[in-house]
């Protein structure tokens, strides 16, 4: 019967040791020890599928500030469990944090941040988290945990004023990021993405008020569109007068649901 050989069990070699003269001739039974312990093995386990999570993100730059908007429920796979969970966070007076997927991954990433801001309180040194400066500690938080093989899986929005001016980027899980204008995450990337960018581009900067009413109209056709929505979210409004929050609920119109055929 052919023996199995175990990778990470322990092995016996043995050893014929001899001396030049070939005196006292004996075996003697060396072990090797395993590549890693079964603890060492047990923390390579990584979360791989989320379970709370947080659907779609929506934000773009206006006339003179920064407008988010993302919904408060986190769902237990499909089931629609937590419906009070806010997921954009105020930093500062001019920098807001909106965090997508892992709704778990995404209270260690603000706790993480709220230690910064409060060591930063601490020093009494004038320094605070300007957008840019929060926008780049989220990229080395993110890419240092997915060269740990251990990513956070969530999608990061960070928003506020820079030197007066917009600002509005993006990190995702992998450490990868980008500024834009108009920055979706979910599934409002693929179904609000396009004719957003389109009204956009081809008008004029929105007023405060244009850029509000746009936005309920982005959040009500996500509430339509995706099964992970929810009717109830919180808009989040950032000008040089300082953070808004305002919290809203879709007021949905399913007259036309009867006549749509073949969406199935």
């Amino acid at each position: 019967m052919m023996s199995t050989f175990n990778p990470m069990g322990a092995h016996y070699d043995t050893i014929n040791d001899k001396d030049d003269f070939n005196i006292g001739n004996s075996n003697r039974n060396y072990t090797i020890d395993p590549l890693e312990t079964e603890a060492e093995r047990n923390i390579r386990t990584r979360t791989v599928t989320p379970i709370v999570t947080g659907s779609s993100i929506a934000a773009f730059v206006f006339n003179g500030g920064v407008i988010l908007a993302a919904d408060v429920l986190g769902s237990y796979g499909s089931l629609a469990k937590y419906r009070n969970l806010p997921r954009i966070h105020q930093v500062n007076d001019k920098t807001v944090l909106a965090l997508g997927g892992d709704l778990s991954d995404a209270d260690y990433i603000k706790e993480a941040i709220d230690s910064k801001v409060e060591e930063d309180i601490v020093q009494e040194d004038g320094g605070e988290m300007t957008p840019l400066a929060l926008y780049s500690w989220c990229t080395r938080l993110m890419y240092h945990r997915r060269t740990k093989f251990n990513p956070l899986l969530t999608s990061v929005v960070v928003a506020g004023l820079e030197d007066n001016e917009p600002f509005l980027g993006r990190v995702n899980d992998k450490g990868s990021a980008y500024k834009e204008f108009l920055i979706m995450t979910g599934i409002a990337n693929h179904l609000a993405q396009g004719w957003i960018r389109t009204i956009l581009e081809n008008s004029t900067q929105l007023n405060k008020d244009q850029a509000e009413q746009l936005m309920d109209r982005i959040i009500k056709q996500l509430y339509y569109r995706d099964c992970r929505a929810f009717a109830r979210y919180r808009v989040c409004i950032v000008t040089k007068d300082g953070v808004e929050f305002k919290a809203k609920e879709v007021q949905p119109d399913w007259s036309l649901a009867p006549k749509l055929r073949n969406t199935e």
